[in-house]
């Protein structure tokens, strides 16, 4: 049977025990996280160029309609098999761009007078041997093609440009968050969030001066795709201490 007292006794010894152990707790809870060091870092990774696209033009005038019409639809079929002829396959041909429209006199006393007709065609031809891409071109030119409006290269698979160029920002930023770590006298001792924005595998493009000027350089058409490249940006927020 317990006695009053010894009731007394035990409540006050609870309440002791309780506000004790109070403050440590609450410092446990207050505990400051560690400082947070954001850095950005970039990289880049290039891959060799497997396919190429070629515009070519072919433009046709005629003081008559039908004559215009005919004389680009004769040339564009020359081309079409002097393509062919390399190994690209039809599917690999197909019309960019077609207009047909009148044109007229200059005179200012004739200016709605009209004095023929021109015909517009551009033919996107895509090389996937590219090995052959400048043997396309000078076929084009020599089957009547009368301007080359671009030239562009692609790569079919980006996976390993993308992985290369994630590594390397990733490395970026590590690299920068340690020298500034360093000269804080402090040290990383985690990481509290990664993000990452990568970019689209840039495609090397050739204007028709350029493309024209490799033309005029020799009698084959010599054509460099050399390497695209791709840029990857990553965002980290370093967790560092004493």
């Amino acid at each position: 049977m317990f006695s009053f007292k010894s009731t007394v006794f035990a409540a006050l010894f609870t309440l002791t025990a309780m506000v004790s152990a109070a403050p440590g707790t609450a410092l446990a809870a207050e505990k400051p996280a560690p400082p947070i060091l954001s850095v950005d870092g970039q990289g880049t990774g290039t891959v060799a160029p497997d396919q190429a696209t070629i515009t070519i033009g072919i433009t046709s005038h005629a003081a008559n309609a039908g004559q215009a019409q005919n004389d680009n639809a004769w040339t564009s079929n020359q081309i079409a098999q002097a393509i062919k002829a390399l190994g690209i396959d039809a599917k690999d041909i197909q019309t960019g761009n077609y207009s047909f429209q009148p044109t007229y006199r200059k005179e200012e006393s004739r200016r709605n007078e009209i004095d023929g007709y021109t015909v517009s065609h551009s033919m996107n031809v895509v090389v996937r041997d590219i090995h052959r891409t400048g043997k396309v071109i000078d076929a084009a030119l020599q089957a009547g093609a009368n301007e080359i409006h671009s030239l562009e290269f692609t790569a079919s698979d980006a996976h390993s440009a993308r992985s290369t160029a994630l590594s390397n920002a990733v490395q970026d930023a590590r690299g920068k968050a340690s020298i500034i770590a360093k000269c804080l006298g402090k040290r990383i001792i985690g990481i509290q969030s990664v993000s990452e924005s990568s970019g689209y595998l840039e495609s090397r493009r050739f204007g028709n001066a350029m493309i024209m000027a490799a033309k005029d350089a020799a009698a084959d058409t010599l054509i460099e795709p050399g390497n695209l490249s791709l840029t990857a940006r990553v965002h980290i927020d370093f967790l560092i201490s004493d």
